[in-house]
C-alpha cells in the first residue's frame, strides 16, 4: 500500500490473495479495516461488517484476504516494515552505534 510519501511497503505475499495495493478496493479494505477493528474489536469485526461498510459485497473482500487473521497479519507487517524504515532514515547517517541506539530507543 503506498503512503503519502510514495513509499512502496512491501508485504510477504503468503498474507494476501491479492495485492490490496493493487486496486481501489483493496485499499478500501486496508484503509476502513483498521478503523472498524478499533471501533468492533478484533473478536466482532467481521468482513460481512467491512464488506456493509465499504460498499461491497463479503465475496469480494475474501479475494483479497483468507480471513481476519490474515488481514490482521498484513496490518501488523505493514506496521512494522515501516517503522523499519523510519528507523533507517532516521540512523542512516550517523556514524556512532550508541547515537543510533539512542535515536531507536
Amino acid at each position: 500500500m503506498e503512503n503519502s510519501l510514495n513509499i512502496q511497503i512491501k508485504i510477504d505475499e503468503k498474507v494476501f490473495t491479492k495485492d490490496p495495493s493493487s486496486s481501489d478496493l483493496g485499499k478500501k479494505i486496508i484503509l476502513h479495516s483498521i478503523g472498524l477493528i478499533d471501533e468492533l474489536g478484533f473478536e466482532a469485526f467481521t468482513f460481512g461488517k467491512l464488506a456493509d461498510k465499504i460498499h461491497c459485497t463479503e465475496a469480494s473482500i475474501y479475494r483479497y484476504f483468507e480471513n481476519k487473521h490474515k488481514l490482521l497479519i498484513y496490518h501488523l507487517t505493514w506496521y512494522w516494515t515501516w517503522m523499519e524504515y523510519r528507523l533507517t532514515l532516521a540512523t542512516a547517517n550517523i556514524k556512532s552505534p550508541a547515537e543510533r541506539l539512542k535515536i531507536a530507543v
